[in-house]
């Protein structure tokens, strides 16, 4: 078997499911994508300007049955604060190669991510100023082209 043919990226996985790989091979991707539910949460809602954030995302399939999400690129998904990217107005270079991010039945993945309360600015020379006092917005999704499931939660800098 190649490392290709599992679903594991790490190589790690031992047991193959090959139904669940033939039940994904089959579910078209407006259903799959319909089948993702993401929640992201932060520890809390108020915040000092320039505290760290804890982000928590959760990705979980609501189905009976295994899905996977195609991705247009390699990111599977991302967060992004005021519509920015990991809170930046820096481009980002993702291989145009599609990926997969691929679900057992009803099943929950869980990732975590910081913010350090700052944006990166690049216009000129990179540089990380301060978020702005007031309400902001966090968003997570997953990185598909159409339909992109997604959740966002708001926090207060004083």
């Amino acid at each position: 078997m190649s490392p290709t043919d599992s679903d594991d990226p790490m190589g790690f996985d031992q047991n193959v499911d090959y139904l669940g790989r033939a039940v994904r091979a089959v579910v078209p991707q407006w259903v799959a994508r319909r089948g993702i539910a993401v929640t992201v949460s932060t520890d809390r809602t108020r915040y000092a300007v320039g505290d760290e954030i804890r982000i928590s995302v959760e990705f979980e399939n609501r189905f009976p049955f295994p899905v996977s999400v195609e991705t247009p690129r390699r990111r599977l998904w991302g967060w992004e604060v005021d519509g920015e990217l990991e809170a930046s107005d820096e481009s980002y270079y993702v291989r145009d190669r599609p990926n997969a991010f691929h679900f057992r039945a009803r099943e929950r993945k869980r990732v975590r991510a910081t913010w350090d309360g700052r944006f990166e600015r690049t216009d000129r020379s990179s540089r990380r100023v301060p978020a702005e006092p007031g309400e902001h917005t966090i968003a997570a999704y997953l990185a598909t082209e159409d339909g992109r499931p997604r959740d966002e939660t708001t926090v207060t800098l004083r």
